[in-house]
C-alpha cells in the first residue's frame, strides 16, 4: 500500500442520509480511514449528522461553519420551496435558467468559511458533487488557502452539471464559470464512460479518469431467495419529472389481468406521484405497496426477498443509476427500462417466472470500495499536473 496519506474531504451528503451521494461519500471515506489514511471529512452542519456522526477509526469529522441546519434544511431551500410553491412550473424553468440551482441555491457559505480557515496541509483534497456548488467553494478556497491549492485536487462528479433533477440546462455564461473554476482542479473523476462528453467542454480528457461508485460488498448479507405466493416484484429509490418518470409504468399495471405484489421503497415522494401511485392503488388488480426507507443493508437484504426488481432508467444518456449495483448485490433478476425501451411481454413473461429481459453482465468486482479507494490513491500519487 502506498505511504500513509492526509486527505481533506468534502461533500454535501454523508451517513446517516440515505441518498447515493451519501454512501458514496461514506464508503470512501471509511475505506480511506480503513487502510490507514488520515481522513478529514467535512460537511455541512447539519442535525442529522450531530445526532448520528460518522466514525471510524482514523476518519475525522468537521462540519460547516455557522448555525445548525434543522431537518428542514438550510434557510435558504426553506425560502426557495415556500416560493416555488406559488410559482408556474414552466415559469420555474425560465428562472432556473437564469439563476442557477446548483451554484447559488445549493451553495454552502459555511463550507466555504471553513475551508479557507484550515490551518493544516493536506496530500490530497477529494471535492464531492451533487451539487456542483461543493466544487465552486473548494475552488474558490483553493484561491484563499494556499494549504489547499498546494494539495493534489480531485473533483468528483456523480451526474453532469447542470442536467440534473432541477433544470435540464442553464444560461450559457455558466458553462464558461464551470470551465475557469474546473481549471484549479488537477483531476476530474467521474463514475460512467458514457458521460465523458458531458467534461471534455471543461478538462482534458487525460486529466478525466473513470472511477465508478464504491461499496463494501462484504457488508451486505444475501438471505436465501424463496418464491413468494404471489409474483413479487420491486423498487427503491426516487421518481423525477422528465427524468425518470414511471407514469407509463404504473398505466401499464392498470391493464394487468394478473395477480402480482409491487414493493416501493422510497425515501422522498413528490406530491405528484404520490397522487399517482394513490390512484393505481385503487385501479390495479394486485397491490402496490409502499414500504418505509431503510438504511442500504437492510434495504438491499430486503430487496432479495423479492421475485425479482426493476429499473427505471434515466432518460438521460450521460448517468447510471447506482441502484442497480444495489440490485446486483441481492443476486435477484433485474429489468431496467424507460418509456422508450419498455417491454410489456418481457415483463409479462418475468411475471411467470421466466427472465429473458433481465439486465445481465454487471461486474460487482468494479465497485469493490477497495478497488475504488486504490484507485483514488494512485491518482494522488501522480502528483499535482499543470493545466
Amino acid at each position: 500500500m502506498s505511504d500513509s496519506k492526509k486527505i481533506l474531504m468534502v461533500s454535501d451528503a454523508c451517513y446517516p442520509e440515505l441518498s447515493p451521494r451519501a454512501f458514496r461519500t461514506t464508503e470512501l471515506a471509511r475505506e480511506l480511514a480503513r487502510e490507514g489514511h488520515r481522513v478529514t471529512l467535512l460537511i455541512p452542519n447539519r442535525q442529522v449528522f450531530r445526532d448520528d456522526p460518522l466514525q471510524a477509526d482514523g476518519l475525522r469529522v468537521i462540519f460547516a461553519d455557522g448555525t445548525v441546519e434543522g431537518r428542514g434544511g438550510s434557510a435558504v431551500a426553506r425560502r426557495n420551496k415556500s416560493i416555488r410553491r406559488f410559482i408556474p412550473k414552466f415559469a420555474q424553468r425560465w428562472i432556473l435558467y437564469f439563476y442557477c440551482h446548483e451554484f447559488f441555491a445549493k451553495y454552502n457559505p459555511g463550507i466555504f468559511r471553513q475551508l479557507v480557515a484550515l490551518d493544516e496541509p493536506f496530500d490530497a483534497v477529494l471535492s464531492i458533487s451533487y451539487p456542483a456548488a461543493i466544487h465552486r467553494a473548494v475552488s474558490r478556497a483553493m484561491r484563499r488557502n494556499p494549504n489547499l491549492r498546494h494539495a493534489v485536487t480531485i473533483a468528483e462528479f456523480s451526474d453532469p452539471p447542470f442536467r440534473g433533477d432541477v433544470a435540464p440546462n442553464v444560461f450559457p455564461a455558466y458553462y464558461l464559470i464551470l470551465k475557469c473554476w474546473g481549471r484549479r482542479f488537477d483531476y476530474f473523476t467521474i463514475p460512467v464512460e458514457k458521460a465523458l462528453g458531458c467534461y471534455t467542454p471543461y478538462k482534458s480528457r487525460e486529466r478525466i479518469r473513470i472511477i465508478p461508485q464504491g461499496f463494501d460488498l462484504n457488508a451486505v448479507k444475501r438471505r436465501p431467495y424463496e418464491p413468494n405466493p404471489q409474483p413479487t416484484f420491486a423498487y427503491a429509490g426516487r421518481f423525477y419529472e422528465r427524468i425518470r418518470d414511471p407514469r407509463f409504468f404504473f398505466d401499464f399495471l392498470e391493464t394487468l389481468d394478473a395477480d402480482f405484489r409491487f414493493d416501493l421503497y422510497i425515501n422522498c415522494l413528490d406530491p405528484c406521484f404520490a397522487e399517482m401511485i394513490r390512484q393505481a392503488q385503487q385501479r390495479v388488480r394486485g397491490r402496490i405497496v409502499l414500504r418505509e426507507a431503510l438504511p442500504r443493508e437492510r434495504l438491499i437484504e430486503r430487496l432479495g426477498a423479492a421475485d425479482f426488481l426493476i429499473n427505471f432508467d434515466n432518460t438521460t444518456s450521460n448517468a447510471t443509476p447506482s441502484k442497480l449495483i444495489d440490485y446486483a448485490m441481492t443476486g435477484r433478476p433485474i429489468l431496467s427500462f424507460n418509456d422508450r425501451t419498455f417491454d410489456p411481454d418481457g415483463f409479462r413473461a418475468a411475471l411467470r417466472g421466466d427472465y429473458r429481459a433481465q439486465v445481465r453482465g454487471i461486474d460487482l468486482s468494479q465497485y469493490d470500495i477497495r478497488n475504488v479507494a486504490a484507485q483514488f490513491i494512485d491518482l494522488i500519487d501522480a502528483g499535482k499536473q499543470k493545466e
